[in-house]
């Protein structure tokens, strides 16, 4: 079985099921034929992005056809290359996902917390267009 599927197996596994700790994740791999180790699990998380909300696991991974909602998305740019965006509890590494896999041009990259997301532009001229762009994501 490959890492591919075991990654794809854990990602159902934490949409679908409430799971609070790697000890629980390991069983349920193992109840779907997937014998792994803590730390295997421990990288797999990190490789999916998968955060910690509310005292169970979560991915940002966004299925396809799921709906690119959040439930709020305010933005200030920061000095010539960094745009800061505020959305609700639980929906920034959500609201990341969709950004970084749109590949806007002028976007160099995203870092993003619970509620927060720090996008880093290449120069002041990009910042305003980035910005039109990751809202027109989100209409």
């Amino acid at each position: 079985m490959s890492e591919r599927d075991r990654l794809s197996v854990l990602a159902d596994l934490i949409r679908k099921e409430r799971i609070s700790n790697q000890m629980e994740l390991k069983e349920h791999l193992l109840a779907h034929g997937y014998e792994t180790t803590q730390s295997s699990i421990s990288r797999d998380l990190k490789k999916l992005g998968v955060v910690k909300v509310d005292g169970a696991y979560k991915t940002p991974s966004i299925a396809p056809g799921e709906s690119s909602k959040v439930d709020r998305l305010d933005a200030v740019t920061a000095g010539d290359n960094m745009i800061v965006l505020r959305t609700g509890p639980g929906n920034a590494n959500r609201a990341a996902v969709i950004i970084d896999r749109a590949n806007l041009s002028g976007l160099l990259g995203t870092i993003a917390g619970d509620d927060t997301i720090f996008c880093a532009v290449a120069n002041r001229q990009e910042q305003a267009k980035v910005l039109k762009k990751i809202f027109t994501l989100f209409e």
